[in-house]
């Protein structure tokens, strides 16, 4: 049983620092290239979550409620904005896809929900790093 948990937070921590790295890379280039990028973001997204939520299921469940589990869930809460974030954006980048003409409303969209995003992960990833020392 230890090395499933093993392999979910292996799992998770890569999914995640993909999303949570092209979420920066993104929002600090002006959502260039997102047409590329948006779709695997969001499908690491969701593996990071439901990895996450396995981890949580297997390791975590039965404990005692603590500080730092508050601060987990604080984290958790800020991902799952995240994602949702940037899924609100995913019909403005299908947009950009097949745009022809003057794009920059569709582009602004995105660009605001990859900074928000950004934000909320780079939350996330602070309680993740820190809810066992609370």
């Amino acid at each position: 049983m230890q090395w499933i948990v093993i392999a979910l937070i292996v799992l998770h921590v890569v999914t995640g620092v993909f999303w949570a790295g092209s979420s920066f890379v993104l929002a600090r280039m002006g959502g260039l290239l997102v047409e590329k990028l948006a779709f695997p973001q969001f499908g690491a997204g969701v593996a990071t979550l439901c990895l996450g939520m396995a981890t949580w299921f297997l390791a975590l469940r039965g404990l005692p409620p603590t500080p730092g589990f508050h601060v987990l869930g604080i984290g958790a809460a800020c991902a799952v904005l995240a994602l949702i974030v940037q899924a609100s954006a995913l019909p403005a980048v299908k947009t950009l896809k097949g745009a022809q003409g003057d794009s920059s409303p569709q582009q602004r969209r995105v660009l605001i929900s990859q900074r928000a995003a950004a934000g909320l992960l780079l939350l996330a990833v602070l309680a993740m790093a820190s809810w066992s020392h609370v």
